[in-house]
Parts: C-alpha cells; structure tokens; sequence
C-alpha cells in the first residue's frame, strides 16, 4: 500500500511533481513493482487526480478520506475497505476477494520513496513470516555522514536482536562512532493487519507529535517494530532540495552515470 497526499505542507501537489518524464507517485509504483513479494499493489490517495494518473499507468488507487494526518491512518482505512470491513465500500467494488485475515501482512510504503529498495522490500516481508513480528520496517548504513545531521533524514537506534529503540530527526546516538554506527530508517512498515487497526485506533503518541514521525506511536504503545538492515539506501523525498537531487539522481541512473 503506497499512501499519497496531494498537499504536503513542505511540497506541494507532491505526488504528481515530475520525475523523470512521469509524475513521482506513478514512479514509486514502478519501483514497487519490481518486488517480487505483494500479491497486489494500491496506491491509498485523497486525490482524483492522483487516482487518475496511477490507473493511467496501469495500477490500482484507492480514495480514502482528506482528514488524515499520517500515512499510517490512510493506509488503515484503505485496508478497511479493501478487507470489506467499511460500509462506505462501494458495491461490488472489491467482490470476490478473499477477506484478510488478522494476521495478514499489509505494507505501508511512503509515496516519497522513488528509490526504495525492491531487495529491502523482499526482506521486509521475509521478516514478517516470523509468527512473532507484528511490525517491521527497515535500516540501512549512512552513505554520507553529513546526511546525519540532516533532520530530514530519520534515524533509528536498534537493539541486538534488530527491534526498534526510537526514532528521531536528531543525530542519534548521540557520540556515534564505529561502535554506535548511525543507521538512515527507511520509509517502508509492515503490519499484521490487527496491529494496523490497533495502531490507527490510537491517538497520536506525545513523542510521534513532537518528532513528527507516525512510527513512534507503536513504541508508545508497547509494540515492537523489528528492524531489517541492509544496503537498502533511498533518498526520500520531502522539500524542493529533495526533489532537485532525486531529479538530478534519476538522470543518472537513467545515463549510466
């Protein structure tokens, strides 16, 4: 599930800024596709026109509400009606379906994310077949140690047996060095399907408003996020900057550069 609101506060009309000859969310998408691990792929909007331009490519979009503040609650709805259990379902519109059960995996992956990573994604949902992983996301090394410092650039610190500890904007830990390596989160979660309705049933968490990162509340709440880490390095795409280097990084890729 790809979540895409039309008017981020930092980016405008985000979703459908060009990116290579196509808008950004139609991008992401393709990148998504090239995993080999969804059974389907939506992109959640609260947008007509992005609708439009993801069935125009090919893929499948779901309009949910314009109210929500996270990614996270509009995945949950779209869930919601995807698992017939809205009356606001149109119809028909899903029939013959299998419904989900509470322990199906649902994957919230950020419609900012052009350059997510098809191998990370694949080890994300291999992580989720451990009976005792309700959550999970993913972590890769820094590239570049200036980017720590970067409050747009998210940072977790995990535990030995790879389990979420927090997340902040700030450069966590601080004094990190080789024997606390900082580690770049990446935008990917994944949730049975009962932890994303428990999640998106509770109030945003004190720390989650603070940080503005929709993942801590999870933590505040006592659920456990594991953390697959790899060389699953992505640039998000967050301000005008962002959308100029992930521009000029596209054209790269695309030259052989």
């Amino acid at each position: 599930m790809i979540p895409a609101r039309l008017q981020s506060t930092r980016l405008p009309n985000k979703p459908l800024q060009d990116l290579g000859g196509a808008p950004l969310i139609v991008r992401v998408l393709e990148r998504v596709r090239v995993s080999t691990a969804f059974r389907d792929v939506w992109v959640a909007t609260d947008s007509d026109e992005v609708v439009h331009a993801v069935e125009k490519a090919g893929g499948q979009a779901i309009l949910t509400s314009p109210d929500h503040t996270s990614g996270l609650d509009r995945v949950a709805e779209a869930a919601r009606l995807l698992s017939g259990k809205s009356s606001n379902m149109p119809r028909g519109m899903f029939e013959g379906r299998v419904l989900p059960d509470p322990d199906a995996v649902f994957v919230n992956i950020q419609g900012d994310e052009p350059f997510v990573s098809p191998e990370g994604l694949d080890h994300l949902v291999r992580l989720m077949e451990r009976p005792d992983v309700a959550m999970a996301s993913l972590a890769a090394p820094f590239l570049d140690r200036d980017e720590v410092e970067d409050p747009n650039r998210v940072k977790v610190v995990i535990d030995r047996e790879s389990r979420a500890l927090y997340f902040s904007r700030a450069p966590i830990p601080s004094g990190y060095g080789p024997a606390a390596i900082p580690l770049l989160h990446i935008g990917v979660y994944a949730y049975r399907l009962r932890t994303l309705f428990e999640l998106a049933a509770l109030p945003p968490a004190p720390p989650e408003a603070a940080e503005r990162l929709e993942q801590l509340r999870a933590l505040w709440n006592g659920i456990q996020i594991h953390v697959a880490v790899g060389d699953y390095q992505s640039t998000g795409i967050d301000t005008p900057d962002d959308l100029a280097r992930a521009r000029d990084q596209w054209s790269k890729r695309r030259s052989g550069a």
